[in-house]
């Protein structure tokens, strides 16, 4: 005990003993003891082992305490036992033999003991996990819990770095830095001597804050900066500025209401605190769970229900009513940490807003010969179940490579007139060619189509050649309600007569099932480089049939219900069947093969819910990090009336909102509002700065090898504030490496001074806003199609359209390295430098101790020395007496 903390506890005795002040004397004691050090620092070692290790494997720490329970107790009684035995035997006066015969008898009782526990006791206590035999407490939970550690379970929820960053660690570490500080100086004299510990207390303390610091400031995420359109040289221009980076931890709900001045979504981005990672919940989350779901019907099958027996009610935070009306509420209320998304219809009488979607669920029924017998079946047996959307164009049919079956509500009569138009025998394809003439008559034309072939249309002067002919468009169909779509295709030239106005050919796309959709294209582009493109000239019609595979049109009269059905054989047949009512059979779309349309419903509702992957089949990389998650979200907004109208969307998880328009949803509102939804990552914004892609190179091992390195040269663009203001700093150019990382907003300026740049490079280090942007990744596949063009004179040279940048902050990284450097520098000290001081100071007093002369005594002394002894009288004349000195007694701290 050092005369220090003597001198503290004196001074807590004198100024801290009334009732009042008594607790204070009590924590400052208790911060004041190197115990309490002592217990942070093992809760701080519990805390990371709970951080790491499965808690299936810690389960299994009562199993192994009775296993050595059992080798111990047994094999330790047999030493002591043997101990004992020799310590009888051997006489007392034979102490060598004694003590060596009864170690050695110990040891091989042991041994003996531990070899009979491993050959009879351990057999029978061991677990076998392929059959249950043996011993192990909380069998399934360890098994369960093999691989999971504590921040993986329900409740918890972490990433590492979350888990570091969670409050309970901070709260330790900051009462130890309170304890070390207090101990410290309550404790240890500021002595030269104790330099060396004062230096490590000092070091500890400053590793702390600096960990506290580090981990409530520091981000991790990425970003991903768009080139440029190639220019002729067939280099990128300069890409637009890339604002800001996407967190690789933390979530947000991505909310659009209306558009931005760019077109696209004005998002509203709503973090969100508390959503799972590792764990499934309320994977049966549905605006309506009672409802009829088509795929239920068509595959006879009942859906997987939640078996977890988690919930989830996670409210999504206020957006503050800028960009999003305040009266819309939303809610986290499933989600699925591994799922593909599945899409389905819900049923329902009348549609929860919007048009109605009436769906048919067709039949296929064969009457062909059951196995093993001639004659074929009198009723048709259901094969497959068609569900069909007549009013959607991408699903009011379905088809394969024999036949198509389609089923509209009131078919326009202009292409059921086209549909029942005899064509040339043995056609494949055929073009139906129509030009008004004078007299309101029309020239009209039908011709089996082949591709390079063209026809005149009567006298009009107008010729249609054919270029090609498609099983489906050459480009996707993006007009609106038609997305998905698939159609035959024909891509026809058309030169009209010379007194027409446009006066040259052009090309027309004319598509099959969509002729409203036909549209014509110029060969002159516009002016920004766009196609020249128009609806349909109706000065000539050109309708295009296929006769492939067996079509089939179901053509239902939307006031009686009665459907009419046209079947075109392969070669050109046409075929009408008589119209039949729901439930009635319509015979013979081919021989013994039969159509039934069984049930229709007024309204079905697009709704996507998420399918589990099965362990095996998930990516180790990918648990945990939401990239194949989802999220549902329940939507909801007051009605008039008082109730609240719901609505629970599935959301697939969007790594970048710019890359992927197809991973968000959108959700119609009772009162025609429309939302448009994205879970993803939160975004951050660049403090002060934006970057751009000025290039980007790949360096290959050889010619055409695996990537040695890849690198971007980046621009950094000093933005101004959000208050507005000038921007700091001038731009600037940096090639950003694999092994070279830009950092960003401050950098070594010549412009500025010396102690200025030195300044920023040394406070830099505690900044949250420096930036380091490395490497990440890049648009292989586009450098890879661009190079094959390249390698063919294409092209002038490979592009990637993109590039993948690392971003991260180290905020405080320094402050902990110099309090490892400060503790690196203290152990030594304490461990040999202060013992050195101490033998060197206690030498000194034995020395200067030797030089002084003895003094002669006192006259009373010499009197008592007279008298008669007895106990406590002073020791004989002569007698030497070892002075005592406050520093030999004073017990020298560790």
């Amino acid at each position: 005990m050092s005369r220090k903390w003597q001198q503290s506890k004196r001074w807590d005795a004198e100024h801290l003993s009334s009732p009042a002040l008594r607790p204070v004397r009590w924590v400052l004691h208790a911060f004041s003891s190197i115990t309490l050090a002592v217990v942070l620092l093992t809760i701080v070692a519990i805390y990371g082992v709970l951080a790491s290790v499965p808690i299936g494997m810690l389960a299994l720490a009562p199993t192994w305490l009775v296993y050595g329970l059992t080798l111990v107790v047994p094999a330790g009684l047999s030493a002591v036992g043997a101990f004992a035995v020799v310590r009888m035997v051997v006489p007392e006066n034979r102490a060598v033999l004694r003590l060596g015969g009864s170690i050695v008898a110990s040891i091989v009782a042991f041994s003996a003991a531990s070899i009979l526990w491993y050959g009879a006791v351990w057999p029978a206590v061991h677990f076998d996990p392929v059959d249950g035999s043996g011993l192990r407490f909380f069998a399934d939970f360890v098994k369960a819990k093999e691989a999971i550690t504590l921040r993986r379970l329900p409740g918890f929820e972490m990433t590492e770095l979350e888990f570091y960053s969670w409050w309970p660690l901070h709260l330790v570490l900051i009462a130890f830095v309170v304890n070390m500080v207090v101990a410290t100086v309550r404790r240890i004299e500021f002595t030269f001597k104790n330099l060396g510990v004062l230096t490590v207390h000092t070091g500890i303390v400053i590793i702390a804050l600096g960990s506290v610091y580090y981990q409530g400031l520091k981000k991790e995420g990425d970003t991903i900066v768009f080139a440029g359109t190639p220019g002729p040289d067939g280099a990128p221009a300069v890409g637009t500025t890339q604002t800001g980076f996407y967190d690789n931890t933390y979530i947000a709900l991505w909310i659009a209401q209306r558009s931005a001045w760019t077109g696209g979504p004005d998002w509203e981005q709503r973090s969100l605190r508390g959503l799972p990672r590792y764990n499934d919940y309320g994977l049966d989350a549905a605006s309506n769970a009672s409802a009829t779901r088509l795929g239920e019907l068509v595959t006879n099958e009942t859906p997987a229900t939640d078996s977890s027996g988690l919930t989830l009610d996670l409210p999504v935070p206020d957006g503050g009513g800028q960009r999003v009306d305040p009266d819309i509420g939303f809610r986290i209320v499933g989600y699925a940490t591994y799922a593909e998304p599945r899409e389905d219809w819900e049923l329902s009488p009348a549609p929860m807003s919007g048009e109605a979607r009436p769906v048919r669920l067709v039949e296929l029924l064969s009457r062909l010969p059951v196995e093993g017998s001639d004659e074929p079946r009198e009723v048709g047996e259901p094969q497959f179940r068609f569900p069909l959307h007549p009013t959607v164009p991408s699903h009011r049919l379905t088809e394969n490579n024999t036949f198509v079956i389609e089923h509209v509500i009131g078919a326009d009569p202009q292409r059921i007139g086209d549909l029942l138009t005899p064509v040339p025998p043995q056609s494949a394809h055929a073009l139906i060619l129509e030009v008004p003439v004078e007299g309101g008559q029309v020239a009209r034309t039908v011709v089996a189509a082949s591709v390079g072939e063209e026809y005149v249309i009567g006298d009009t002067g107008w010729r249609v050649g054919v270029k090609q002919l498609l099983p489906q468009p050459p480009f996707p169909i993006i007009t609106e309600g038609y997305e998905d779509a698939n159609t035959p295709t024909a891509v026809v030239r058309v030169t009209p007569p010379e007194r027409h106005p446009d006066g040259v050919g052009y090309d027309r796309y004319v598509y099959e099932r969509f002729p409203e959709l036909n549209q014509d294209i110029f060969d002159t582009p516009q002016a920004d480089g766009r196609p020249n493109r128009r609806d349909a000239d109706p000065s000539i019609r050109v309708a295009y049939l296929e006769f492939t595979r067996l079509r089939v049109l179901l053509d239902e009269d939307p006031a009686t219900g009665l459907i009419r059905t046209i079947v075109r054989e392969p070669g050109g047949g046409i075929r009408v069947i008589e119209p039949t009512g729901y439930g009635e059979v319509i015979p013979n779309m081919v021989e013994l093969i039969d159509l039934r349309v069984t049930d229709a419903w007024d309204h079905a509702e697009r709704v996507e819910f998420p399918v589990q992957v099965p362990e095996p089949d998930r990516e180790k990389r990918f648990v945990g990090t939401h990239d194949f998650a989802m999220a549902a979200v329940e939507v909801s907004v007051p009605q008039s009336s008082g109730d609240v109208w719901t609505d629970v969307v599935w959301l697939p998880f969007v790594r970048y909102l710019e890359t992927s328009p197809d991973l968000t949803r959108q959700v119609r509102l009772p009162d025609g509002r429309e939302i448009t939804l994205a879970f993803g990552r939160r975004r951050h914004p660049f403090p002060g700065f934006g970057i751009r892609l000025i290039d980007f190179e790949m360096i290959a091992y050889d010619h055409r090898g695996a990537p040695r390195d890849y690198q971007s040269l980046i621009r950094v663009v000093p933005q101004a504030g959000p208050n507005g203001g000038s921007p700091l700093g001038e731009p600037y150019e940096h090639v950003a490496k694999l092994n070279a990382p830009l950092r960003a907003p401050f950098v070594w300026d010549d412009s500025r001074s010396a102690v200025s740049n030195a300044a920023i490079m040394v406070t830099r280090g505690l900044n949250p806003n420096q930036f380091k942007l490395s490497q990440a990744g890049w648009d292989q596949q586009g450098w890879q199609q661009t190079q094959s063009l390249a390698d063919t004179g294409a092209l002038p040279r490979p592009f990637a359209r993109f590039t993948i940048l690392q971003v991260g902050n180290n905020p405080g990284i320094h402050v902990i390295a110099f309090g490892g450097v400060l503790m690196s520098i203290g152990i030594p000290w304490a461990f040999y430098v202060k013992p050195w001081l101490v033998r060197r100071e206690k030498a000194k007093l034995a020395a200067a101790h030797a030089k002084k002369p003895a003094a002669p005594p006192a006259p009373e002394a010499a009197q008592e020395r007279e008298s008669p002894r007895g106990p406590g009288t002073p020791q004989e004349p002569g007698t030497p007496q070892e002075p005592e000195t406050p520093q030999e007694k004073e017990t020298v701290p560790a």
